[in-house]
């Protein structure tokens, strides 16, 4: 549990002994929780002093961000993945094997002679696009592409490591897993350097108690520059550990013939439909830029799109309401579920899903008061059943009693001109009558029937679809007055609207997915009349409870519907089959800060690839800008990685969400004495002694890194046993260090 430290303008949440953090540290932080733009502070087990700013400090600010609160390694991260190997699998020398992924790494200063070949980083993808943003960044780095592209897949030094480790305990003890930590190299470095020397010298911050905690301020050129060279150099920190986690993995299955991973990215084949606000579409046609998707709790949230490289790819059958269709996604895929018929799981893993799973699924978040505006009835009862004769305006037309409803909803209908017609059926058309006749016609047994004009109304109307972006009650009348047309109520009080053109039902599930309804799938029927050949007829229904009593301009539909509207309705998907297949495809996933989740067609709820450092998100009720410096992203369910130092192992962790901790845990152990001062106090054989059993460099070059200069990792894990819960521990048996 944290201690709330007060004496500063926000209270300081610390999940660590006050008394434990050094002078300089605590200074660090109430300057922090000072500065006028932060929310609020909190502090993780493995606080300790940093540069710029503390290290184990998470600062959620409001429009702002300090440069040097994410530090000068942007992405400074973790991956780990499991191998099919278990101890007796590795060869009796581990020598063997640490020098050949030494050989395949470059560590410390050094670097690829020529860059790696992007086809063996699988997990990867999109490289020349992501290249070609290197023109934009700061001017400043331009002559340092080449080293850049030359220092991907490459380790560096100081805390920076890459281990072959053993599962402790459990059912799968002794099973081999390969874990690295390593950020964004010199390129991020120099991006930070520049970025926070412009920061300093901002009117804004010239009265800083700490000139390092200067800050951007959102809506600048500066915070725009930033944030651009920030998300580059994040994506450049990812894929240089995917470019390592794969030569890691081929030095190993050189070693050990047979070896075999699990997939370490989950993501979707490239025809997976996603949900946007302006429709579903392809995630492939989506990959590379930002959109509005749809998130939990029914938000539509600006994120990017990314391609994740050729996977192999397992298919998910899945059914709703006579429905069937295939997902195709990565085997490691996170999908989450309905825990009440789950067995009380909540998420599942491609692989991992069994057939009756009921998926998750979210709908947008839709507005407690929506009412439809009279205009927007007009206009969706002239485009269902209004007219346009050559270059004229558009006219309404009211055929019958139920039609005649909708007159009211219409200004100047004192305009009506009233018309009479038959049918020949002979000829299939439709015969218009002089007024003086009708009568005589009547007589003679003829039927002739009447129907209401009003014309001089927008041409659009029947032209063109609303704006999805426009006022709601416009769009929920539009809704209404189409239905109004076109629509029927069923037996069941099932609203269904029906239409020969499929485009236009596919805008109505889009309006109705804008506004928070529920539609069922499109469906085709074939429908015959007057002597014609049959054709084709597009129907969909619409969720009873999600409508008002004032969408139905018609009597009969609003009674047939007020009868049936707490009808249950099943919105979620069910599992029907899961299967591997042989094909290996480029793959592509959203990024979804926060809630680390998104929609696919069919209001899916799904979980997504993510990536934390600075994000954007909502925390008691306040959207802030929140950095992590020294520490991970721990919201419910998320899974991370805390390592401790080279001799004493790492956890595999699971996110409790905690809000006092802005959703955050530590990033590991932590240093509790500065590398200098590591050097002067401990000599070669204490780094031998405090590192036996571990195949690594004991030598002076090192010292620094001795487990004794970091924090015991058991107690920051005890620390924080209200954050995140212990999912695996891990003990390496090699380790190479920079």
């Amino acid at each position: 549990m944290h201690t709330a430290i007060d004496g500063a303008r926000v209270p300081i949440r610390m999940w660590a002994d006050p008394q434990s953090v050094e002078d300089a540290a605590m200074r660090q932080l109430h300057n922090v929780a000072n500065l006028p733009w932060v929310h609020g502070l909190a502090v993780m087990p493995d606080v300790h002093y940093g540069k710029g700013a503390t290290v184990g400090s998470v600062i959620a600010m409001r429009e702002a961000v300090s440069p040097a609160a994410v530090g000068v390694d942007i992405g400074c991260g973790m991956s780990a993945v499991r191998t099919s190997l278990t101890a007796t699998d590795l060869p009796d020398d581990l020598g063997v094997l640490r020098r050949r992924i030494e050989s395949a790494v470059p560590v410390g200063f050094a670097m690829h002679r020529t860059p790696v070949n992007p086809a063996r980083v699988p997990g990867t993808g999109g490289w020349q696009q992501f290249w070609a943003g290197f023109r934009d960044l700061h001017p400043g780095v331009q002559n340092l592409q080449d080293r850049a592209r030359a220092q991907v897949g490459t380790l560096g030094g100081g805390n920076h490591f890459i281990e072959v480790c053993l599962e402790q305990g459990g059912p799968d003890a002794g099973r081999v897993w390969l874990m690295l930590h390593s950020g964004s190299r010199g390129i991020g470095n120099e991006l930070a350097k520049r970025h926070i020397d412009i920061a300093r010298k901002l009117p804004h911050n010239a009265d800083l108690p700490d000139p390092d905690l200067a800050v951007f301020v959102a809506g600048t050129p500066e915070m725009q520059a930033y944030r651009r060279d920030l998300f580059w150099a994040q994506d450049y920190a990812a894929r240089n550990r995917a470019t390592m986690l794969s030569l890691v993995q081929l030095a190993l299955a050189d070693t050990v013939p047979g070896t075999r991973f699990d997939t370490p990215i989950s993501c979707f084949a490239g025809e997976t439909l996603v949900m946007t606000e302006a429709g579903s579409r392809p995630i492939s046609k989506l990959a590379g830029g930002m959109h509005m998707l749809l998130t939990d709790g029914g938000k539509w949230v600006k994120a990017p799109v990314k391609a994740f490289g050729r996977q192999p790819l397992w298919e998910v059958v899945i059914g709703r309401y006579g429905e069937e269709r295939t997902i195709r996604a990565t085997g490691e895929h996170r999908w989450l579920l309905r825990p009440k018929v789950a067995h009380n799981r909540t998420e599942a893993t491609t692989a991992e899903l069994r057939v009756g799973d009921r998926l998750a699924h979210v709908f947008p978040a839709r507005s407690a008061d929506l009412q439809p505006s009279r205009k927007g009835i007009a206009r969706g009862f002239v485009f269902g059943d209004g007219s346009i004769s050559g270059d004229s305006m558009a006219h309404a037309n009211f055929f019958g009693h139920k039609d005649k409803a909708l007159l009211p909803f219409f200004d100047g209908n004192d305009r009506v001109r009233t018309y009479h017609y038959t049918y020949n059926d002979a000829v299939v058309r439709k015969d218009h009558v002089c007024a003086d006749k009708v009568e005589a016609l009547r007589a003679a047994g003829v039927t002739v029937r009447e129907y209401k004009r009003l014309g001089g109304l927008p041409r659009e109307w029947k032209r063109e679809y609303p704006d999805l972006d426009g006022p709601a009650a416009d769009l929920y009348g539009w809704l209404a007055g189409y239905f109004a047309a076109d629509g029927e109520v069923g037996k069941t009080g099932r609203p269904a609207i029906w239409s020969s053109n499929r485009t236009n039902l596919e805008f109505f599930k889009a309006a109705c997915e804008a506004l928070g309804i529920w539609t069922l799938p499109i469906r085709q029927k074939t429908r015959t009349g007057f002597g014609k050949a049959e054709t084709p007829v597009f129907v969909m229904g619409l969720s009873r409870s999600d409508l008002t009593p004032e969408f139905f301009v018609h009597d009969e539909h609003r009674v047939r519907w007020e009868a049936n509207r707490n009808a249950v309705e099943r919105r979620g998907w069910t599992v029907r089959a899961v299967r591997a297949t042989n094909e290996i495809e480029e793959v592509f996933c959203a990024v979804v800060e926060g809630t680390h989740s998104f929609a696919l067609d069919g209001h899916i709820l799904t979980g997504n690839c993510h990536h934390n450092y600075v994000a954007e998100e909502v925390h008691d009720g306040v959207e802030v800008l929140v950095t992590r410096k020294g520490a991970i992203r721990a919201g419910s369910g998320d899974m991370g990685i805390i390592p401790g130092s080279m001799g004493t192992g790492s956890y595999i962790v699971r996110g409790l969400g905690n809000t006092g901790s802005f959703e955050s845990a530590s990033h590991g152990a932590g240093r509790r004495m500065s590398r200098t001062k590591a050097r002067k106090t401990f000599t070669e054989a204490d780094l031998a002694a405090q590192t036996e059993g571990v195949e690594c460099r004991k030598d002076g070059g090192v010292v620094d890194e001795i487990p004794a200069a970091y924090k015991d990792i058991e107690s920051v894990i005890a620390a924080q046993t209200d954050l995140v819960e212990v999912v695996t521990h891990l003990k390496q048996v090699i380790c190479v260090k920079g």
